[in-house]
């Protein structure tokens, strides 16, 4: 029993140990161009990219079906810059993007109500 349970775990290690080698090679991360597209394939319209584009560490997404407007924000150099898109005819999302640097920048995206 003690036997089975150790060859488990060791080859757990060796799966977790794989994943850890051979997948940054195959490119678990993605660039700001494939999300925006993946947006795009579900049939929101790009509008407009706020703050300086570039490689970055998280992602989020900002939106609401119910709210009457969504607010963008991003960092360039420290400073928080904001926009208000009223949802009136459209909805919009957010796709926020957080660079290594701390900055942040979104890309606007809308869809018809």
């Amino acid at each position: 029993m003690v036997l089975k349970e150790l060859l488990t775990t060791k080859s757990l290690l060796k799966l977790c140990l794989v994943g850890f080698i051979v997948l940054p090679f195959f490119g678990c991360s993605q660039e700001s161009e494939d999300v925006l597209e993946e947006w795009k394939n579900d049939g929101w319209s790009y509008v407009i990219t706020h703050g300086e584009k570039g490689s970055f560490a998280r992602t989020g997404t900002l939106q609401s079906k119910k709210a009457r407007a969504v607010e963008a924000s991003w960092l360039e150099n420290g400073n928080r810059e904001t926009k208000l898109y009223q949802q009136t005819s459209h909805y919009f999302v957010v796709l926020r993007f957080i660079r290594d640097n701390k900055n942040e920048f979104v890309i606007v995206m809308k869809k018809r109500k």
